[in-house]
């Protein structure tokens, strides 16, 4: 597993502790969607290029980040400079493809 270092500060795996609530865009049926305060600003970004996510975790410096697209936002991701980071093994879902977020620094 690489390092990565966000800012979470004894956050654990699971916890809600470093969530921030976003108003859900345009193609969510929920009014507000809860992220990691550390990834907050690139998913907003990501939304704002109309690339639906299923999930994310900034990994709270105890596992490796991820943003999750679908199928059809692949490219796009790739096109943008995403480098893939594999399956959601939680979610068993083979159509859930993972991307390493920008905003996580590598160490």
């Amino acid at each position: 597993m690489k390092g990565y270092q966000c800012k979470c500060k004894n956050v654990e795996i699971g916890s809600y502790d470093n969530q921030v609530k976003l108003h859900a865009p345009f193609w969510s049926s929920k009014e507000y969607i809860c992220v990691d305060r550390c990834l907050s600003e690139e998913i907003q970004k990501l939304w704002m290029l109309g690339i639906q996510t299923n999930g994310c975790c900034c990994g709270h410096n105890k596992a490796n980040p991820y943003i999750g697209v679908y199928p059809e936002y692949v490219e796009q991701m790739e096109k943008l400079g995403y480098a893939h980071c594999g399956i959601d093994d939680r979610h068993n879902d083979t159509d859930n493809l993972n991307f390493i977020p920008k905003s996580i620094k590598e160490i």
